[in-house]
């Protein structure tokens, strides 16, 4: 008997020894690893990003803004009748069965369903839960970025995804400014998943609006006018741009590859290209405007003076030839520019010289960025000096072997327009973060002392040039760009595109219009790149011509511009 008693109690403290050891090791070797545990049973975290900033035109029209919208997710080991609450997300979310089987299904306290949905639809799918007996789903109020117009400026503005990042244009560029500060939220629940306590634990901060120097009217203009156009002459892609010449403002910058904002899922990557700042091209005809700006500068040439327009003109062992083969005998430099001829216009850059040809266009500013406030933009090419080839002045003299960005060659038209004033092109206004405050309109430059920059050019040069330039479209190749009262100062460009591996490919063509008017007081700058026109008709004359006419013309009457003449 007393030897039973005596195994008993050696086997009891045994037990208790064993049971002593085990507390030990939960309550301090391992105290850490289940506490830990516990926390992420019972506690949670859920970050609710705050309302991004608004995003207006320079009149105070909304852009892009955030609105009120409910994200769901589910409590996995809380769900009853799941079959059901699988069937309902599925119905009332659109969403493929297979995915909320997958997501409905996972072992976990927290599940994101859906981000993001219109508080509508949310309150329908709690309230049939509720009615069929279903729980587990968690709904938490959050925001979705809303464009009021779809594709309106869709290459400008970009896009913010559904975690409230900017993905594309302005909303990418500018996302810490628009973002904000998230708030944080702590959560406790009980073993049955009910919520017992939610707290704030980090306040959130609207993020702050931005007004663009874009006029969504004008934007509207130049949208349907370019999209129209590429369809008219059946062009591969094409873009128009219009700038304030003495601010350097980008009034309109538009594409006919657009997409809608509110569906950018569906986009294609070729349609969230902004073509006015990745896309370099050669300008053709369209540059022998700063070809001649230099040799006015450098008083190469007299303004009546007379040089050969001939036919063709052999440099080393290449012909260059006037468009269509055409001869124009002895030409004055605003013969050059009206009729835009080649062989006149590669004996004045060779009377300049190479060197100063360079440093003039390296001084208005090509094979540089502008710095405009959007993503991705590229500089353009100009070879330097020190690689020419003797063909090489011919070449770049009318605006071949050198590449241009549309918002680079429009911004340098402004210089034009206004005198010889560099100007930055703009596309952001102001930032504020403030509630939107229509800003007072900036008064309008009427001369370059009122608009200060540095010199590119002299203003007497300037002036010189765009008298040949307004008689390109009074009787030169810009006349489809006439409107009657009006004084237009414009050039024509067609360059023939070159194919790596090819050279230059007959049929293949970028077409381009540019210009500003009134010619007397400019206001507004414009520029009109057409790529590969597809039709019978395919120089810049006879495509981007009536193109920047149409817009032209919409501007007149939406600003009500009285005639000059």
């Amino acid at each position: 008997m007393t030897r039973r008693l005596t195994i008993a109690f050696v086997c009891l403290i045994g037990f208790f020894l064993i049971l002593a050891g085990r507390l030990a090791q939960l309550q301090l070797v391992e105290a850490d690893q289940w506490r830990a545990l516990a926390t992420r049973f019972q506690e949670g975290t859920v970050t609710i990003p705050s309302p991004r900033g608004r995003i207006y035109d320079r009149n105070g029209v909304l852009l892009a803004e955030d609105v009120r919208a409910i994200s769901i997710a589910v409590d996995n080991y809380h769900v009853t009748r799941p079959e059901l609450l699988e069937q309902l997300l599925t119905s009332h979310l659109q969403i493929p069965r297979e995915v909320v089987r997958e997501k409905l299904y996972r072992p976990s306290y927290f599940t994101w369903i859906a981000r993001a949905i219109p508080p509508d639809k949310a309150e329908s799918l709690e309230q049939a839960a509720r009615s069929a007996g279903a729980r587990g789903l968690i709904l938490i109020e959050d925001r979705k970025r809303q464009y009021p117009h779809g594709d309106l400026a869709s290459n400008v503005l970009g896009f913010a995804g559904i975690d409230g990042k900017g993905l594309e244009g302005i909303e990418l560029l500018f996302d810490e400014d628009l973002q904000g500060r998230d708030s944080v939220w702590s959560f406790v629940r009980m073993a049955n998943g009910t919520q017992i306590e939610r707290r704030q634990i980090q306040a959130g901060q609207p993020g702050r609006d931005l007004t663009l120097t874009i006029d969504s009217r004008i934007q509207h203009i130049a949208e349907q006018a370019i999209t129209k156009g590429v369809q008219r002459y059946k062009a591969k892609a094409g873009l128009a741009l219009v700038l304030d010449p003495w601010t350097g403002e980008v009034l309109a910058m538009a594409q006919d590859k657009r997409y809608d904002l509110n569906d950018f899922q569906r986009s294609r990557p070729e349609q969230r290209q902004n073509l006015s700042v990745i896309w370099a091209f050669e300008p053709g005809s369209s540059f022998k405007i700063f070809t001649m700006l230099a040799a006015l500068e450098h008083n190469v040439i007299a303004l009546d003076e007379r040089i050969s327009g001939s036919a063709t003109y052999r440099i080393a062992s290449h012909t260059f030839r006037n468009a269509d083969g055409k001869e124009y005998g002895l030409v004055t430099p605003k013969d050059v520019i009206k009729n835009s001829i080649n062989t006149a216009m590669i004996r004045i850059a060779q009377r300049l010289g190479e060197e100063r040809l360079y440093q003039a266009l390296k001084r208005y500013g090509f094979e540089q960025k502008t710095g405009i406030e959007l993503p991705g933009e590229v500089s353009g090419y100009l070879p330097p000096v020190q690689s020419w080839s003797a063909l090489e002045i011919g070449a770049i003299a009318i605006g071949q072997s050198v590449s241009v960005t549309a918002i680079q060659l429009a911004s340098r038209v402004a210089m034009i327009a206004n005198g010889g004033r560099a100007v930055r092109p703009r596309i952001v206004r102001q930032a504020s973060p403030e509630p939107f405050a229509v800003p007072p309109a900036a008064a309008r430059c009427t001369s370059s002392e009122a608009c200060p920059g540095e010199a590119w050019a002299s203003e007497t040069s300037c002036r010189s040039l765009t008298e040949m330039m307004i008689e390109t479209v009074r009787s030169g190749t810009g006349v489809l760009a006439q409107i009657d009262g009006y004084t237009i100062a414009a050039k024509t460009g067609t360059a023939q595109k070159a194919v790596p591996g090819q050279g230059y490919v007959k049929g293949k063509y970028v077409a381009s219009f540019e210009g500003f008017f009134p010619a007397e007081a400019p206001r507004y700058v414009i520029l009109i790149v057409l790529d590969e026109p597809g039709g019978r008709e395919y120089y810049g004359s006879e495509t981007a011509a009536p193109i920047f006419k149409e817009i032209a013309q919409q501007l007149i009457a939406l600003d009500r511009i009285p005639p000059t003449r």
